[in-house]
């Protein structure tokens, strides 16, 4: 049997959406929805949310969640890597003599992740591989243009211009709501995702990565247009 620790980071801080991590989302504090896609899972053997802020650690009591253990002041500001998180939790509950096979993270914003998606990786993860849930990019990255002085437009490769987009092959990337990472990993002083990694591809109707207000007003949308039915 597979035993999996889930951790969700949650730190108080956020710049651009204040009180982010539990800030309401609809009906319901937005880091419940992460929550309740674990728990409808029955995958996992310790559910952590890793954070620093007490308010968040009392909400959290509300989905039976206890927080064994704070996250440090000097891993909660917005310079902290994600890994570092991960490897923190992981190094605690092994000094407590608790082991896992797979280290999952899921963001606490990530409303549009259910529990039939976490099954779906829990069958393509097998503690052998990390996996990384991807979005296709919109448009080819080959078409990419950056503004300069006055918005004045720079196309970054002027030749793929005339490339018609059925002759590019889809590009990917991160779609900032889940990793699995195997223990096997973890123990390792480095590691790259690169040659490592398998992906979990979300479909654009249920995926966006929430940085500011409007991404928050986009990800509502979805959510009612995938699941309020």
């Amino acid at each position: 049997m597979i035993k999996r620790l889930l951790i969700i980071p949650a730190r108080s801080g956020s710049k651009r959406v204040k009180k982010k991590n539990y800030k309401l989302f609809l009906n319901k504090p937005i880091i419940f929805y992460s929550i309740e896609a674990a728990l409808k899972s029955g995958l996992f053997n310790k559910i952590h949310v890793s954070t620093d802020s007490p308010v968040i650690r009392t909400l959290i009591k509300k989905k039976n969640i206890e927080t064994d253990f704070m996250r440090p002041k000097k891993l909660a500001d917005d310079k902290t890597g994600l890994l570092d998180v991960i490897n923190f939790v992981y190094n605690e509950y092994k000094n407590k003599n608790f082991h896992f096979d797979e280290i999952w993270c899921i963001s606490a914003c990530s409303p549009l992740i259910n529990s039939s998606d976490l099954i779906k990786i829990s069958k393509i993860s097998s503690y052998k591989k990390i996996v990384l849930t991807v979005r296709e990019y919109s448009a080819p990255i080959e078409w990419a243009l950056v503004l300069k002085r006055k918005n004045k437009i720079k196309f970054l490769n002027p030749k793929n211009i005339k490339i018609r987009s059925q002759d590019i092959k889809k590009k990917y990337h991160d779609a900032g709501s889940l990793i699995v990472i195997p223990k096997k990993f973890l123990e390792k002083k480095n590691f790259s995702l690169n040659g490592n990694s398998v992906a979990y591809i979300f479909p654009k109707s249920r995926s966006i990565d929430i940085d500011d207000p409007e991404d928050w007003k986009i990800a509502e949308a979805l959510y009612k247009r995938a699941y309020d039915k």
